[in-house]
């Protein structure tokens, strides 16, 4: 039997032998007059029994898919677009993984509490590794040296030398965890844990938990930015994706609307990502820049895994519904198709048939620079312009096409932040104040980069970074185009008290005291026997205040709050 929340009754969907339908992606919203060449955009693949997942060799050249119901691996070479072999593996295959020299896959074996490990080469499995249990999710470190394995029955990820193939460690984690992902500096290990609602945060170096992000609703598929900034959750119980800022450990926002999703991929030139969503057989696509879904692809089958290909040309999603995979082209546009009026903007074009281009032009002007891929894909840089345009492409001497449209905006400018300083721990919400920001991507405090939490034109907000040192850092706006840097933060260390003189005064108030310590620049408040004080800044180490009146006689607690914490002297002054 699969586990809870997979399909596995092969009458679902088309019956057997049926041809497969063509499907094409809609308009994509803000994209005008994107080329359709009236292709199909998506072609179906017979793979086994209750297929689950996808891997792909780092070269593109294979996709391996896990067949649940049959226990054995679909290899199946993109360029024909067929299964050219099957290799059988031992009971329940879930996810599967491949190596990133290529030359290995890792498949969890749910039935047998084990991962096959297989020979891509020889299409073999060479050994097996025991101990797990009920492993389904699965990642490998970018220098493949370590495998990461949430053992479901267990509530606790695995880890696993490549080396020698050997369990060396294991995690313990609360209940049910799914999938996991790694982050491309292999520090840390993001694992989606159903049953507690949340997604826990492992340390690659002690193999600890350093982080429970909560708030998620039946959490699934995981998968990380290839700037390592953002980790993208599929919430099944939510019709939503959550997106977690991986500097703060924190929510930074959600997408809604997407009809009970499964599986979720990143392109690997972070501009689009992709979520297969079971509610109503669809893959939503999203613009990663833009934050929204900008297409929805219907006509699939039970979609559980997809995976994408190393050129981002193409879309491999499992239908667990009909037991075949599907090849889904990228949507043709510019991305982004957004800059600043200065021009300088890298733009990727999708489109077809591009091998042949001779220029590419933003309206009537030609682009900075383009660089040809291949068929499917140009690169270019954005001209400095003054109107919204089509950007058109044209191919040997007379034929012009129109592959997308760009939308020009006020070049970026930071005119203020708030608020201008905190403590070392950060957490704190910075807000960026200016205009044309809205192709933001990151703020930088000092060499630390943040990706925001929010993006508007005039407005972008983020989370303040810790850090160990006190005092000023820069802060530097980053577009996708340039970078903008105006204004300092500081970060102020805690507070400190060493006197307070005079140390006694009327019940009355009104006596003039001197308070010194040490981080008192930053000074928001000074209370004394809980009453609030007028008070002055006069250096870094002093602070002139005011006695308020007091209801007795008797000692009186002086407390100092900045913008990098509070300092409390107990009984400091005394009412006499």
């Amino acid at each position: 039997m699969a586990p809870a929340g997979t399909s596995a009754d092969p009458t679902q969907g088309a019956p057997a032998g049926a041809p497969p339908s063509p499907l094409r992606a809609g308009d994509a919203p803000g994209l005008a007059d994107v080329m359709d060449t009236g292709e199909p955009l998506v072609t179906e693949i017979p793979v086994g029994h209750a297929p689950l997942w996808a891997a792909i060799t780092p070269d593109g050249r294979h996709v391996y898919v896990t067949n649940f119901g049959t226990s054995s691996i679909s290899v199946i070479d993109t360029a024909t677009r067929t299964v050219i072999t099957t290799i059988a593996v031992t009971n329940g295959p879930w996810e599967i993984v491949i190596t990133p020299d290529g030359l290995r896959a890792y498949v969890a074996c749910f039935g047998t509490d084990s991962v096959a490990v297989i020979d891509t080469a020889t299409h073999s499995v060479t050994s097996t590794i025991p101990g797990l249990n009920k492993p389904l999710g699965l990642t490998v470190t970018p220098d493949g040296s370590r495998l990461y394995a949430a053992s479901l029955g267990g509530d606790r990820v695995d880890v696993i030398s490549t080396a020698s193939d050997t369990l060396i460690a294991s995690v313990p984690l609360s209940s049910g965890p799914r999938g996991v992902a790694v982050t491309p500096d292999g520090s840390q290990v993001y694992v989606t844990e159903e049953g507690a609602n949340t997604v826990e945060v492992i340390d690659t170096a002690g193999h600890t938990v350093i982080a429970t992000i909560e708030g998620f609703l039946f959490p699934r598929g995981v998968a990380v930015s290839p700037d390592g900034q953002r980790a993208y959750v599929s919430e099944y119980g939510g019709n939503r994706l959550g997106v977690i800022d991986t500097v703060t450990h924190s929510v930074a926002s959600t997408l809604t609307g997407l009809p009970i999703p499964l599986g979720v991929a990143v392109g690997h030139n972070g501009l689009l990502a992709y979520v297969t969503c079971d509610g109503d057989d669809s893959v939503a696509v999203i613009d990663l820049v833009r934050n929204e879904v900008i297409d929805t692809v219907p006509g699939f089958h039970a979609p559980a895994w997809l995976v994408i290909t190393p050129d981002d040309l193409e879309v491999y999603v499992v239908n667990n519904g009909n037991e075949t995979v599907s090849v889904l082209s990228a949507p043709g546009g510019g991305y982004p198709n957004v800059g600043p009026m200065s021009g300088g903007t890298p733009v990727t074009l999708i489109g077809e048939g591009l091998r042949n281009t001779t220029a590419v032009r933003f309206g009537c002007r030609p682009a900075a620079s383009f660089t040809i891929v291949n068929d499917r894909e140009i690169r270019t840089v954005s001209p400095l312009l003054v109107s919204d345009v089509s950007v058109d492409v044209t191919l040997g001497q007379r034929t012009t096409r129109t592959v997308g449209r760009f939308y020009y905006l006020p070049d970026s400018v930071l005119t203020r932040i708030s608020p201008r300083s905190g403590p070392l721990a950060g957490g704190g919400t910075l807000t960026v104040t200016g205009r044309g920001l809205i192709t933001t991507t990151s703020v930088h405090f000092g060499e630390v980069a943040v990706t925001p939490s929010s993006v508007l034109d005039d407005q972008v907000t983020v989370t303040v970074p810790p850090t160990q040192t006190a005092g000023p850092v820069p802060v530097t706006v980053v577009t996708r185009s340039n970078s903008y840097g105006r204004a300092t933060y500081t970060y102020v260390g805690p507070p400190r008290i060493t006197s307070v003189l005079p140390s006694t005064g009327s019940t009355s108030g009104g006596d003039p005291v001197l308070i010194e310590g040490a981080e008192l620049a930053f000074t928001q408040s000074v209370t004394i026997g809980g009453v609030a004080a007028a008070f002055g800044i006069i250096s870094p180490t002093r602070i002139a205040a005011v006695t308020p009146p007091a209801d007795a006689p008797g000692p009186a607690t002086v407390v100092v709050t900045t913008t990098g914490g509070t300092a409390t002297a107990p009984g400091a002054f005394v009412y006499a």
